[in-house]
């Protein structure tokens, strides 16, 4: 089948009322509409036939449009399911059930990473450095020898969901408030790790001409941010415009790094990638404490690639127009396809 002449379903969900969480969330949720926008554009430069369709409270009509055009490739944008996060897995087996080709990871690997406490523990067995952390379903002390600061996070959301300058805490009422916030708010346990105050590295991968490679690394720099605001990339930072948080959260790509430490860092990023079963691309998160050790904090697989976001940067970065990273995605999956 000549390229130009491919079906292509962009699928993404849109929530238009939140289940949980703050009312402000509702921003990160808006956001999805410039990431599908820059995504139909390369598409349709790529000549092929473009449509995109949305997943809102119910399913039955996606499966009903997915059948009446049968696509060639989804590209499979969705990050929630009816508003839960934990669900995001369900859309890839769907697409699995339905014989249909897809682009990113399967469901598999989303539903692992999408639980950010048993990420660490696969880490940890393979050898991986992490952050030492507990998950907590209520308040009930600080354990397993967790030294403070500590930080605290819905362990199931994306985003940067729940986690704000509250959430880096330095003792035990702290803590309890933010453990007690995260359940009762979003509705799900609370990961507790400690904070590694340091460097903050994002290294994407991408699978590309039958080979996995990193993307020029990222950092985000946050020397701008005034004293007592800890140095981490939270809500405020991600969505909220008129934030300080946002406005001194400066991204550089290529992160300024030693020869050494690019080496270090890549290599972890592709173990990290290959450990998970990642696919088509995926973005590793890293922190580096001020002795240069390497910490695994998140796995993304099917990470944020709005014109915006870090990928986008890396991948603009690597030499590689928006388009050719749609076109690799969109042949890989088609590589895929059954029979």
């Amino acid at each position: 089948m000549e390229q130009d002449k491919l079906k292509v379903v962009i699928l993404y969900n849109l929530l238009e009322r939140l289940q949980k969480g703050e009312k402000k969330d509702i921003l990160a949720e808006e956001a999805i509409i410039e990431e599908i926008e820059a995504v139909e554009t390369a598409v349709r430069s790529l000549r092929h036939q473009c449509f995109v369709l949305t997943l809102n409270d119910e399913i039955l009509s996606m499966i009903h449009w997915l059948k009446e055009i049968r696509p060639d490739v989804v590209v499979n944008l969705c990050e929630s399911v009816y508003g839960n996060t934990c669900m995001e897995m369900n859309i890839p087996a769907l697409l699995d059930l339905l014989n249909i080709s897809y682009t990113g990871s399967p469901p598999l690997t989303i539903g692992l990473c999408q639980n950010k406490g048993r990420v660490k523990d696969i880490l940890l067995s393979e050898g991986i450095r992490t952050p030492r952390h507990q998950v907590f379903n209520q308040p009930s002390g600080l354990a397993r020898d967790l030294s403070f600061p500590v930080i605290v996070k819905p362990v199931h959301e994306d985003g940067s969901l729940g986690i704000s300058r509250e959430s880096v805490v330095f003792d035990e009422k702290a803590l309890t408030r933010q453990i007690e916030y995260v359940t009762k708010v979003y509705d799900q346990p609370a990961l507790v790790e400690e904070f590694i105050n340091g460097r903050e590295i994002n290294v994407g991968m991408i699978e590309f001409n039958g080979r996995v490679e990193p993307l020029p690394i990222s950092e985000i720099d946050y020397t701008g941010f005034p004293a007592g605001i800890p140095k981490i990339c939270g809500y405020e930072a991600k969505w909220v415009t008129e934030s300080v948080e946002y406005q001194e959260s400066k991204p550089v790509c290529p992160a300024p790094v030693t020869a050494e430490l690019k080496k270090r860092l890549e290599t972890i990023a592709l173990d990290v990638y290959r450990l998970f079963e990642c696919r088509d691309y995926a973005r590793v998160d890293i922190r580096v404490d001020r002795e240069e050790n390497v910490y695994v904090i998140e796995v993304n697989p099917n990470p944020d690639i709005s014109p915006q976001s870090g990928m986008a940067r890396a991948i603009k970065a690597h030499g590689m127009t928006y388009a050719d990273f749609v076109g690799g995605m969109i042949q890989k999956a088609l590589e895929r396809r059954p029979g």
